[in-house]
């Protein structure tokens, strides 16, 4: 889809005050910046998989660097798929798209270049809540974030991104099941405000 074609459908939705030819979108990302998107986050055993909506603030730290704070919530399926083994022990073995989760994030993004079309990638760690309704355990996580991304410029206030992140961390359960790994990727799209 066409950068035209993208700002004609934001206009007609009213979105957007339309530019004219001479105006060329600023590609360089402002100093702060807002962002919300929506994607698809897998789990798996006690990590959370399921919708993800998310909101992100980014500061400007250095020429190529921004802080990336975000708030995510993930929403899954409430399936039951714990157990006790035969000697008691509490077993759990989720799908891929099964709990809930709620998590804090700070991170750092960095730019490549610049232009219309700017990858990044992104390094973090957050803390979060994670809940499975269906077997009644809940817990306390704490995830490595490591990813990349495209930042499309539309105008001098609006861009699209693409990212893609691997989480790796920790996560700590109630009903005696204690400290687990937690493993997940996920994909996502949005949208971002230049401040």
């Amino acid at each position: 889809m066409s950068r035209r074609l993208i700002l004609a459908v934001l206009v007609a939705a009213g979105g957007v005050a339309q530019a004219d030819d001479s105006e060329r979108p600023k590609a360089e990302p402002s100093d702060q910046i807002i962002g919300v998107s929506l994607g698809l986050a897998i789990g798996g055993r006690l990590t959370p998989g399921g919708v993800r909506i998310a909101g992100s603030y980014h500061y400007q730290l250095s020429d190529n660097d921004w802080f990336d704070g975000r708030a995510s919530f993930t929403f899954g399926s409430g399936a039951p798929a714990c157990f006790r083994d035969r000697i008691d022990n509490v077993i759990c073995d989720h799908g891929m798209i099964d709990g809930d989760g709620v998590e804090i994030s700070a991170n750092v993004r960095r730019f490549f270049g610049r232009g219309e079309y700017t990858p990044f990638a992104r390094l973090g760690i957050g803390a979060g809540l994670v809940y499975f309704g269906g077997d009644r355990v809940s817990g306390i996580a704490f995830p490595l974030h490591a990813g990349g991304g495209l930042r499309i410029a539309l105008t001098h206030l609006l861009a699209l991104m693409a990212e893609a992140e691997l989480e790796v961390g920790v996560g700590v359960f109630n009903r005696d099941i204690g400290a687990q790994p937690q493993v997940g990727a996920s994909i996502a799209a949005g949208v971002e405000f230049n401040l």
